[in-house]
């Protein structure tokens, strides 16, 4: 392994500058955690850390191996910057660029927004090392990675930033969402909410998020995170006809399922070719590792839901792959009392999860809408009865974990498990003809609901649930108040259920209220990582208060959920 060490100084620093000291402001190795040097700041090409970002193209993580924690891994990608926060000033960046495997480059490289250095390239085994000036003038330094026409991916192993010591710590995002309930003093300040115009806003930017690959995250090729986005863009398109919702969706669903394997099932990310072009060994691979039910249940849902709106061939293409998904492989893995364990997950699961029985019951529901063939809905019955068997007359369900047989009593506030089982409730109660059923579920959303630990004594200031500190638990908070929305539909009579659906509406359409739990905030901010579901699971909200019905595919519904004395403005069109 050789290196080659170049040093260079396309930027000067001013006369007073020159006269600082410079110390080690921030040493920063790149690649994963557990081969980051001592004194080095570990960084992936995501990171809580307000102080640092990457932005860019096809981003990702390499570890080659080998005993030099700086040159054994890297980040790489088809372009990319990299911006961190500092005081105002003169600094020294010295980069260390190379892999051990392949080579890299041409690229270019950008300093403040110059280019510092022409057509860089490493050959495998080769190593640079590159010294260059920055002034940095608006508290950001920003250093971007710009492969040439035709050049490979650009490669950076470890970045040293010497300059001044630093007086503050600078974020390079904008100020971080507010961690509360706006009151309902804030709430009414307002005129009716535009449920019509937000909606659009959230498809419009799920749209301009979706990247080339057809994913809407930068750095997660997770199935289960597109689900979300893809199902409000197929609301989206079902009462705006806006074609590039339709296509957005296509784009996402034709990759899916050309990615499934033999035995009717997915691995969680896509892996991005076709299972048609691996090897044997590849296919058997996939399906001896993480095959899991929970996430594939919210995606693959996704097919039966679009296949109504897609041409004929599509239709076929889709519908046939979730019955494959829900014959060949879902299924086996309902158990007797009606809960779903996870599936494969490095080798089978035995017990009942929640999570799975919640999407695979929506899953089968979803199927059974749109071919009509009852055994299908059977299936998603018995898993809700299994949902509703032992909630809590308090208001709280109990979550059953997949990796044991272990089981415990959760807060209605634990919505990162607690929205799915509402999925698999929602779809067979709009579904079902078994009024026993039918009852038993109203029930529940009454203890639920209404309980001493339900959802309406759990909200902040009566308006909203407090906002998680967790990003993931807060992505799931939008779709919450559909479950408000279907007890209001059913019960009809409920004034204070009513009132709440109306305080959610208005804080879904307020960009600066929805914010708080992650809908369309920057997803390369710390708090934005689940950004794109958040907007994707609220976006389903806001579809089912404008349309009555539509998510469930039963549009139109018996009558409009939207909250007495209010409504969205603007005309849709009926389809």
């Amino acid at each position: 392994m050789r290196r080659v060490g170049i040093i260079l100084f396309p930027l000067l620093f001013s006369a007073a500058a020159v006269a600082q000291e410079l110390v080690d402001v921030y040493k920063i190795d790149f690649g994963p955690k557990t081969t980051t040097p001592a004194g080095y700041i570990h960084m992936a090409v995501r990171t809580t850390d307000e102080r640092f970002l990457w932005s860019g193209d096809d981003l990702s993580l390499r570890d080659r191996g080998g005993d030099d924690l700086i040159t054994r891994d890297f980040v790489t990608g088809a372009r990319g910057e990299f911006t961190v926060g500092l005081d105002n000033g003169p600094y020294e960046v010295r980069l260390v660029m190379g892999d051990s495997a392949f080579p890299h480059g041409p690229l270019d490289l950008f300093i403040q927004n110059q280019r510092v250095a022409e057509q860089v390239v490493t050959a495998a085994e080769e190593f640079l090392t590159l010294t260059f000036n920055a002034d940095v003038d608006d508290e950001r330094l920003r250093v971007r990675f710009e492969p040439v026409k035709g050049g490979l991916n650009f490669v950076v192993n470890a970045m040293i930033i010497r300059g001044a010591v630093q007086q503050t710590s600078h974020s390079v995002f904008g100020p971080r969402p507010l961690q509360e309930s706006p009151t309902l003093g804030q709430l009414d300040a307002e005129s009716a909410p535009d449920v019509l115009q937000a909606l659009r806003a959230y498809c419009d930017w799920l749209v301009a998020h979706q990247q080339p690959n057809g994913f809407f995250d930068t750095f997660s090729s997770e199935w289960y995170r597109a689900a979300y986005p893809i199902r409000t863009l197929i609301a989206g398109y079902r009462i705006f006809e806006s074609p590039e919702y339709l296509r957005a969706v296509t784009k996402l669903l034709d990759r899916f399922v050309g990615e499934q394997l033999p035995n009717g099932a997915w691995a969680p990310y896509a892996v991005g070719r076709p299972v048609a072009q691996r090897t044997p060994e590849e296919v058997n691979q996939a399906m001896a590792g993480t095959t899991q039910l929970a996430d594939s249940g919210a995606i693959v849902t996704c097919l039966s839901v679009a296949s109504r709106l897609v041409d004929v061939r599509r239709r076929r293409i889709y519908i046939e792959s979730h019955r494959r998904h829900a014959d060949q492989y879902a299924l086996r893995f309902q158990l007797p009392s009606g809960g779903f364990t996870n599936g494969w997950w490095g080798r089978e699961t035995i017990t009942p999860y929640s999570v799975a029985t919640g999407t695979q019951g929506m899953s089968f529901a979803a199927l059974y809408a749109v071919t009509g063939k009852s055994r299908y809905l059977q299936v998603a019955e018995r898993a809700v009865r299994f949902l509703l068997h032992d909630w809590q007359p308090d208001g709280r369900p109990t979550y059953h974990d997949f990796l044991r047989d272990f089981s415990y009593v959760e807060r209605v506030t634990d919505f990162g498990n607690i929205y799915y089982y509402h999925e698999a409730i929602l779809w067979v109660l709009n579904w079902t003809q078994d009024e026993d059923l039918k009852q038993a579920i109203r029930n529940v959303y009454d203890w639920h609901i209404r309980g001493e630990q339900g959802l309406l004594g759990a909200r902040q200031y009566d308006v909203w649930w407090p906002p998680s500190p967790s990003t993931w638990e807060n992505s799931k908070a939008g779709g919450m108040p559909l479950v408000l929305i279907a007890y209001d539909r059913e019960m009809g009579q409920d004034v204070e259920v009513h009132e709440a659906v109306r305080r959610c509406a208005v804080f879904l359409s307020r960009p600066d209220f929805a914010e708080r739990i992650g809908v369309m905030v920057d997803p390369d901010a710390p708090w934005g990582d689940f950004a794109t579901p958040a907007t994707g699971f609220a976006g389903l909200t806001l579809a089912e208060l404008v349309k009555p019905g539509l998510i469930y595919l039963r549009y139109p519904a018996r009558r409009s959920i939207l909250p007495r004395g209010w409504a969205p403005r603007g005309t849709i069109r009926r389809r």
